[in-house]
């Protein structure tokens, strides 16, 4: 479905005369892995602005697509949408209209190809599944990206987005917006707590057992049904399929939808990534697993359980002692859990607060341990944040500034930053944080289908290394016709 453009927007002046200039290589293939010569990558001007392609124009990324607005990418990045990609024209069709003059496509890959040496960037905001693919491609063709929350759907995904970044030396962000929360890293660090003993997450559940639709009467004229399965495997068109959020196939369920803001402040805290070789120069050292075990009220295969408690533990790290992380999510059982957990806590310190507390009844958080104190956290990177006894810590002064501030205002700054000559690498890169990240939250999804079991998983070979059945879930079949 290309469409060709009708005209080109006038050129306006911008900064962009600094962004990296860096050639780039690939193979050659249809729809396949792109070939760019030094000739075809394009180059920046002082006059030119960032040119961006939008894979996912409904949802999420009609909010991209405006010109004006809090996600807009002319009001984020002051660069302007030079293509249009959607497999749904209906749901597109809102984002098609306000970019009447700019190519049309249905299909990422013949967009990147029929774009070359016209791109800087490439915006992912399609469903969870189609995610990995075209970042993956837009990456092996030079461009930077932005991929929206989660990250991917499986954990091989999310490791080959970052060697992927790593290899091309491209600016890329998850789109938890806010990253983490730099002041409680620094505090945690500073021993303000004193030992974090354990952490508590609560929020989120999943749909409970589902059958699989039957086939439904004939395809809609305005969705490619065989583009929006992408790598899934085959199945006939249903519209219950694309309620992407119920089923295991299409998503990556609470952990990337909320977990994905809520827990990256802990993930960063707790050093996390330094069991990941980060990159191939400076590899983490070998022979340390996370543990991950869940309990559950069901085993969904299609869809992730109503009620389920999960627990990571992990191994010491750096100056980091052992720690057990405990997500309590949705049902009953789970929130039952939590209270008692919580009530045992607060019965040996009643001066951290009672369970009556409102902070301790919000529908998601998180709730830090140390030897020393309580912090409760909350939000896209826990901007909300409590600390108790709180006479004790309103009387403390803040440790001293030691790590990079994220840049204030517009959330794609970071990324846009990135990209420059010598630009720092944003908080949410893939490679250095969003891609380690991810494959640990991930986990949290394949221990629920192996309830009662501890999978022991090596952040350096990517593998889980005492369960076969369990090891296949990191890196599922694409379908034939497509690769990552």
């Amino acid at each position: 479905m290309a469409v060709a453009a009708k005209g080109q927007r006038k050129r306006r002046a911008s900064d962009w005369a600094r962004l990296t200039r860096r050639g780039f290589l690939g193979t050659t293939a249809a729809a396949g892995t792109l070939v760019l010569t030094p000739s075809q990558v394009r180059g920046y001007a002082a006059n030119e602005r960032l040119q961006v392609a939008l894979v996912g124009c409904g949802g999420r990324g009609s909010g991209f697509a405006v010109e004006e607005g809090w996600s807009s990418i002319r009001q984020q990045t002051g660069g302007r949408i030079a293509a249009l990609c959607d497999v749904n024209q209906q749901k597109a069709a809102k984002s098609f209209e306000l970019h009447p003059d700019v190519p049309k496509h249905d299909d990422f890959r013949v967009m990147i190809d029929e774009m070359r040496g016209k791109l800087d960037a490439v915006v992912v905001a399609t469903p969870d599944h189609v995610h990995a693919a075209p970042s993956a491609y837009a990456l092996r063709a030079g461009l930077h990206v932005f991929c929206e929350k989660g990250l991917t759907r499986t954990i091989q995904e999310a490791r080959t987005l970052a060697e992927l970044t790593a290899e091309q030396k491209r600016s890329t962000q998850m789109g938890n917006q806010a990253g983490y929360n730099v002041r409680v890293v620094e505090d945690v660090w500073a021993g303000r707590l004193g030992e974090i003993q354990t952490i508590l997450m609560w929020g989120g559940g999943g749909a409970g057992p589902r059958k699989a639709p039957l086939a439904a009467n004939g395809v809609p004229d305005h969705l490619n049904w065989d583009l929006w399965l992408g790598p899934a495997s085959y199945r006939p068109y249903h519209p219950d399929w694309m309620k992407h959020s119920m089923w295991r196939d299409f998503s990556c369920g609470h952990p990337g939808w909320w977990g994905a803001h809520l827990w990256a402040t802990l993930f960063k805290t707790m050093k996390l990534e330094t069991l990941w070789p980060i990159n191939k120069q400076a590899p983490a050292a070998g022979g340390k697993t996370i543990k991950v075990t869940a309990e559950c009220c069901e085993v969904c295969e299609l869809t992730f359980p109503r009620s389920s408690i999960v627990h990571w533990d992990i191994p010491a790290r750096m100056d980091m002692p052992p720690i057990r992380l405990t997500w309590f999510a949705g049902g009953q059982e789970a929130e039952r859990r939590r209270r008692e957990a919580l009530r045992e806590l607060l019965d040996k310190h009643p001066e951290w607060g009672n369970t009556n507390d409102k902070r301790w009844s919000s529908w998601v958080g998180n709730l830090w341990i140390g030897t020393e104190g309580v912090m409760y956290t909350f939000g896209h990177g826990d901007t909300t944040v409590a600390m108790f006894p709180e006479e004790e810590f309103k009387e403390l002064a803040p440790p001293p500034e030691s790590l990079p501030r994220p840049l204030p205002g517009k959330f794609l700054r970071g990324w846009v930053q990135g990209m420059k000559e010598d630009g720092p690498a944003p908080m949410g890169c893939f490679n250095t944080f969003s891609g380690p990240f991810t494959e640990w939250y991930l986990l949290a999804n394949i221990a629920t289908l192996f309830p009662d079991q501890t999978l022991e998983f090596d952040p350096v070979t990517c593998r889980i290394i005492n369960n076969k059945q369990a090891d296949e879930k990191i890196r599922p079949p694409y379908r034939e016709g497509w690769k990552l």
